[in-house]
């Protein structure tokens, strides 16, 4: 039986006609194949732009607009710098009036965190406000914080004016944004209300950050009571800078 079928098979041969006709049809094919790739190429090649440019854009928003930390600045003035995954600043913020008021006389985006913060620090309008005994304090918020904290606290912020450098966690955020806050001033406003201070958020608004500093010193050496409330006035109003207070000539440093 399979010898039979072999063999009948093997008698089939193909015309001529039937290859031409052949050929022909698959060379049609060909053709309308060719044809259809250049009839569909720019469109292609439009969507292939496009999507460069989209991950292009992507790219450059994650490399240099997203932000991933964050630096809390506070005397009085509290300025908040936002930056990006090379350090550099996207944004700053001033958070209170005082804070506001330093940003118009100095630019600090694009610049390197530690620059930022120098350059802030070293600003006429912020040295107006860091007379005798007031300190910086410089809050971080970051996944690289000790990296971030290692830099400021060689800088002239923690070696010349003796300021505080601290870490806060990244909820942080969105709760001192939520309260009006500066990361710094949050930070303090917390520890108050574990030591039993009975401050609000809207207290601690408006005392400077050298009475909060202060108060939270006289807490981490055992004070016990509450802020009553002509205590509380005379918080919101002691500072020398809300006194008429001004720039200590000796705490001058200024960089070359």
């Amino acid at each position: 039986m399979y010898d039979e079928i072999r063999d009948a098979f093997g008698q089939i041969h193909a015309t001529d006609k039937m290859k031409r006709s052949v050929s022909e049809y698959l060379s049609g094919k060909e053709q309308k194949t060719v044809k259809s790739s250049f009839r569909f190429r720019p469109y292609a090649l439009a969507s292939a732009c496009a999507l460069l440019l989209i991950v292009a854009g992507v790219g450059n928003w994650y490399f240099w607009e997203m932000p991933v930390a964050y630096v809390s600045v506070d005397v009085n003035p509290s300025v908040e710098l936002t930056l990006n995954r090379r350090n550099r600043v996207t944004d700053a913020e001033g958070l209170n009036q005082d804070g506001e008021a330093v940003l118009e006389h100095v630019q600090l985006e694009g610049k390197d965190y530690l620059e930022a913060v120098e350059l802030l620090i070293e600003s006429d309008a912020m040295q107006a406000y860091l007379v005798e005994n007031e300190k910086p304090t410089v809050t971080v918020v970051s996944a690289k914080a000790d990296e971030l904290l290692t830099g400021l606290e060689s800088s002239i912020v923690a070696t010349h004016y003796q300021g505080m450098c601290r870490s806060a966690e990244i909820e942080t955020v969105a709760s001192a944004h939520d309260c009006g806050m500066s990361l710094g001033k949050y930070q303090i406003y917390q520890l108050l209300a574990e030591y039993g201070s009975g401050l609000t958020t809207e207290d601690c608004q408006k005392i400077p950050m050298c009475q909060l500093q202060q108060l939270l010193a006289q807490y981490e050496s055992g004070r016990e009571m509450a802020v009553e409330n002509q205590e509380l006035d005379w918080l919101q109003n002691g500072c020398a800078h809300h006194n008429g207070g001004h720039h200590h000539q000796g705490n001058s440093h200024h960089m070359e």
